[in-house]
């Protein structure tokens, strides 16, 4: 569905449920920028990645060329608005090589191929890290800062396409 670089973004199916849960389980479980409650609320069962899947949601996996196994994952919904992408995850070993970058050209090609107007994310405020990608790939602040879990302050950013 996408190469960049080494590394391939495929569309994942209730098949790779198994493997999107145990990805998001070993991410979420030391994303210590997060409330626990959100934390345990995005290390989604096998099950509820299925669930999921059949109301909608579009899930994505990111996997290097060289190695069969999950690197990262993010999930899309389609709206009114646009395309929403969230949780994005990559596993602590592959972060700042090129996964997220991967994630998110084929977030934008994925908005593009729905005629999708704009392509939006929720990041944490301070997130130094997304911040870099948000202006690396031309996302821009909408909106005020929000708390979208208790105390969890997040920032709106879309990109028009």
């Amino acid at each position: 569905m996408g190469n960049m670089g080494d590394y391939r973004v495929i569309k994942l199916n209730k098949k790779g449920a198994k493997d999107v849960s145990a990805l998001f389980k070993e991410v979420w479980s030391t994303s210590y920028d997060y409330p626990e409650e959100w934390r345990e609320k995005r290390a989604m069962s096998e099950e509820e990645v299925k669930k999921e899947m059949e109301s909608g949601y579009f899930f994505f996996g990111v996997r290097m060329e060289s190695k069969g196994k999950l690197l990262g994952a993010y999930k899309v919904s389609v709206a009114e608005k646009g395309c929403f992408g969230e949780q994005v995850s990559v596993l602590p070993g592959y972060r700042n090589r090129g996964a997220a970058s991967a994630i998110y050209e084929h977030f934008i090609n994925f908005g593009n191929e729905h005629k999708c107007k704009v392509n939006y994310v929720n990041i944490l405020v301070d997130s130094e890290p997304c911040k870099r990608v948000m202006e690396k790939y031309n996302f821009h602040k909408t909106g005020e800062p929000w708390e979208q879990s208790r105390g969890m302050l997040v920032q709106t950013y879309e990109r028009k396409m």
